[in-house]
């Protein structure tokens, strides 16, 4: 199969590309890093499938330069779509986010906006798209400091320092933590299926929420005992946890739960 990445020199990104070649696709990848601008770089030529994950993921971000994120995150959107439409393309596989459940930052709300165009384009056009909503995704290779990065990865980093492992808020908050593995598996599944999605949201993650506070009991219990409290931080959600119901229809399971993914993080 001839497949676009976009984005695939982000986190996500990255991992999806490089397991589609393992499987012996032809790839071909855009990214901003490399220069190269969705709006300016589509390639004049057709592709079987895209998958979507060129965005500013992240929620501080969002909320501080709002007009910027929207245009990375919706236009650029709105731009692949109507490329893929008049190129022919069997199907778009959308990376959504969990921000766009409830909208509380400029963020979700701009991947709520795209997850609508992909519904409309499916319906008007009859593109395929699919939009996968990912819940914290995080890995024992998880960089630090960048657009995806979570409480897991900043806490891998505070341990290597060996400083204070911060939280943000009062630490009951609950995240449904998803490794990275499982989200790529999930996106080619997504490919591979011979469902018609017409534009359906179907939520990834681990099916389960753990608090911050869980995860802190768990990694002192490690060894891990110096621990601080930080202001919580503006667009955050209070409590997330995936349902897997849509994607569990279509024989799709998330196979590493967070005990394990954390004993992978903190060797």
């Amino acid at each position: 199969m001839k497949v676009l990445v976009t984005g695939h020199k982000g986190y996500i990104g990255t991992h999806v590309y490089r397991d589609l070649k393992d499987l012996g696709h032809e790839v071909v990848g855009i990214d901003l890093k490399e220069g190269k601008d969705i709006m300016h770089c589509l390639p004049n030529e057709s592709f079987d499938y895209v998958f979507h994950l060129a965005a500013m993921p992240s929620v501080q971000f969002s909320v501080e330069k709002p007009t910027y994120t929207m245009r990375q995150n919706v236009l650029i959107t709105s731009k692949i779509l109507e490329w893929a439409k008049d190129y022919g393309v069997k199907r778009i596989i959308f990376s959504s986010s969990a921000a766009a459940v409830d909208c509380v930052s400029p963020y979700g709300l701009h991947k709520r906006m795209s997850e609508m165009e992909c519904k409309l384009y499916s319906e008007l056009y009859g593109l395929d798209t699919v939009c996968l909503r990912y819940f914290n995704v995080y890995s024992e290779d998880q960089p630090y400091g960048g657009s995806y990065s979570t409480a897991i990865s900043s806490w891998m980093q505070m341990a290597r320092q060996d400083t204070p492992m911060r939280i943000d808020g009062d630490g009951e908050q609950t995240r449904d933590f998803v490794h990275v593995s499982d989200v790529v598996n999930a996106n080619i599944f997504c490919m591979q299926s011979s469902v018609k999605f017409g534009g359906e949201v179907m939520d990834v993650g681990s099916g389960r929420s753990v608090s911050i506070n869980s995860i802190k009991d768990f990694l002192y219990k490690r060894g891990y005992r110096n621990w601080k409290y930080s202001p919580t931080r503006i667009g955050d959600a209070r409590h997330s946890i995936a349902d897997l119901r849509n994607i569990s229809r279509i024989g799709w399971e998330p196979e590493v739960q967070i005990i394990e993914g954390l004993n992978k993080c903190f060797k």
